[in-house]
């Protein structure tokens, strides 16, 4: 007995196979043991092998738990950790393939990660909620299985996944939750492509491997919003600096007396951007010629703007001072435009306006001292010593003038804008009376103040004289310059820069004398064409009709299409016509003279 026991033991200590203890069984038998007491030795070696065959393979299991446990404690990025689960999983369990599912702000569950596929059609397929074997694993919070996957009724179907798992050929399927701080963040799931029912036990090790996968999925999104966060904030401080930087840089440029040329280069050199500054009405100040903004409404929020122009990114801001809207800073490059580059160009709008703030104040203190100085030089009123001495006191040296511009600004408040930027560019002496604005620049005749004011396109009509030295030619200069641009207007010449000359006979209204003679001109000529509209009043029409009858050689039809007129109508005003100027005024002598006086009426009119 002692004998067969060792026999049994040493047979068990060399992990012997089923096959091993049955042949030891055999031999003993034909020895002679007796039967009883062989076969209850084979019964228990076969029991002592069983439990020792599962030990090693739950040692085997949690030994290879504990390297993974290990190895997900080195991965940072949550890639890596599927991975390395869905491998494991596959491997523990025997299974074909091994996937995981992850769960998505809108409950829908993806596949992130296949191992054993035979393609790439499980991978990125998306489940609805509670669809297939991983939303009834989400659903019931539980690990869930099918030996028949396919054929299972059970199992909500989807026609994007049953098309997947036919061409995987799937058959038995092993679902678990993975699951952190009681919230479910999806599903590790083992399968077979022959029918499969699952163990306990095996539930138990895949249960497993998603708790050590769920861990492991936190600590790596935990690692991910660090990582981001160090990112923001050391580009936050990297914005920062920049912020302070080029505030100190604009600083030190303002302190210094620097203007919109020197803000821009600034900001260009800060940023690596083309900088341009425009004023209120899209005018270039500085930096090179840019898409003009939309002017922002008084309504609109005053935020930046970003556009596209010629192939190239843009953004405008503006440029706001007290007064209101002041301006535009606009930037191009060659890449789109992040919110970064807005800030650090809003520091630069900034800026701008201060600029412009300053400027403003600047040349609102000069405009109001050398306005009101010239103001009492062009009065006739004023004593001419007496105001020679107020220039000096100004810095105006009235012997330096030998030219006069005066221009209307009737027509647009964009004007005494561009006249002031004259002023602070040329030194000059600028001031409004009424609706118009006088100009002058010492030191520079009058074709040197026609090429400075002409390139500007003013808006309304500007009257150029020149003058010799001393306050009284000044005023006389003055005095020419305002009726031409007066007459000017009235020949509806809006913008157009003269001189007197040029203004031809028309010159002759300037004087009185000159003025009288056109009235006597015009009284006999169109007198009684004259007195017939005035005592008609509203319907008086025959000096406007002839005025643009004789303006189109006495055409008809293009006369009847400008006053908008019925050919019968022309007719009856034609005939009261011959009824008070006589039946030849449509000669070319008389013709002449007719629209002579009507033209000069008119101007006496509107220069009135």
């Amino acid at each position: 007995m002692h004998i067969t026991e060792n026999r049994w033991l040493r047979l068990l200590s060399e992990a012997p196979s089923p096959d091993e203890i049955d042949a030891l069984r055999l031999a003993l038998l034909d020895e002679g043991r007796p039967a009883k007491e062989v076969e209850d030795s084979a019964a228990h070696a076969r029991e002592i092998l069983r439990r020792m065959t599962r030990q090693q393979r739950e040692s085997a299991e949690l030994s290879a738990l504990n390297d993974l446990a290990r190895r997900l404690g080195a991965l940072t990025a949550s890639s890596g950790v599927l991975r390395e689960v869905a491998a494991h999983a596959r491997r523990l369990l025997s299974v074909d393939l091994a996937y995981i599912m992850v769960l998505h702000d809108d409950q829908r569950l993806r596949i992130e990660t296949v191992d054993g596929s035979m393609g790439s059609t499980l991978r990125g397929i998306e489940l609805e909620p509670g669809a297939g074997l991983g939303g009834l694993v989400l659903r019931s919070g539980a690990p869930q299985s099918s030996v028949r996957y396919r054929e299972d009724p059970a199992i909500t179907r989807s026609p994007a996944v049953d098309s997947a798992a036919a061409a995987e050929q799937l058959g038995g399927i092993l679902g678990v939750p993975m699951i952190v701080d009681d919230e479910p963040v999806g599903v590790l799931l083992a399968a077979d492509r022959s029918p499969r029912r699952f163990t306990d036990r095996e539930v138990e090790l895949l249960a497993a491997l998603a708790a050590h996968a769920a861990v492991a999925l936190r600590n790596a999104a935990l690692i991910a919003d660090l990582r981001e966060a160090n990112l923001t904030l050391r580009h936050s401080d990297s914005l920062r600096r920049a912020e302070a930087e080029l505030r100190d840089r604009l600083t030190d440029v303002v302190v210094g007396g620097g203007g919109y040329r020197e803000v821009a280069r600034a900001i260009t050199g800060a940023t690596g951007l083309t900088v341009s500054v425009l004023d209120s009405h899209g005018d270039l100040l500085a930096g090179p010629q840019c898409a003009r903004p939309r002017p922002w409404t008084g309504d609109e929020p005053r935020s930046a703007r970003r556009f596209e122009h010629d192939g190239h990114h843009g953004v405008a801001l503006p440029v706001v001072v007290r007064g209101g809207h002041a301006g535009s800073l606009v930037a191009t490059g060659e890449q789109a435009f992040h919110d970064e580059d807005v800030r650090l160009l809003s520091i630069g709008a900034v800026t701008v306006a201060l600029v412009a703030a300053l400027e403003r104040s600047v040349l609102e203190t000069q405009l109001r001292t050398r306005g009101e100085v010239l103001t009492s030089l062009l009065s006739a009123e004023a004593d001419e010593a007496g105001v020679r001495r107020r220039a000096l006191g100004a810095g105006m040296d009235v012997d330096s003038v030998a030219a006069v511009a005066v221009v209307d600004a009737r027509e647009t408040d964009h004007t005494p804008d561009q006249i002031a930027r004259l002023v602070q560019e040329t030194s000059g002496w600028s001031a409004q009376l009424g609706d118009q604005i006088t100009f002058l620049v010492p030191g520079l005749d009058l074709a040197a103040l026609r090429a400075l004011v002409e390139p500007r396109g003013l808006a309304g009509p500007v009257g150029l004289a020149a003058c010799g030295r001393g306050v009284a030619e000044i005023r006389r200069a003055h005095r020419e310059a305002r009726q031409t641009a007066t007459m000017l207007r009235a020949l509806g010449r809006h913008g157009a820069v003269a001189e007197p000359a040029e203004l031809g006979a028309y010159r002759s209204l300037f004087t009185q004398a000159g003025t009288d003679d056109a009235q006597v001109f015009v009284r006999r000529t169109v007198g009684p064409l004259l007195d017939h509209d005035r005592q008609r009043g509203r319907g008086g029409d025959l000096a406007a009709t002839l005025s643009v009858y004789l303006a189109n050689a006495q055409h008809h039809a293009r006369t009847c299409a400008d006053l908008h007129i019925h050919a019968n109508t022309l007719y009856q005003r034609l005939n009261r016509a011959d009824d008070l100027l006589g039946g030849g005024w449509r000669g070319a002598d008389r013709a002449l003279d007719i629209q002579l006086a009507l033209r000069l009426h008119d101007l006496t009119d509107r220069r009135a």
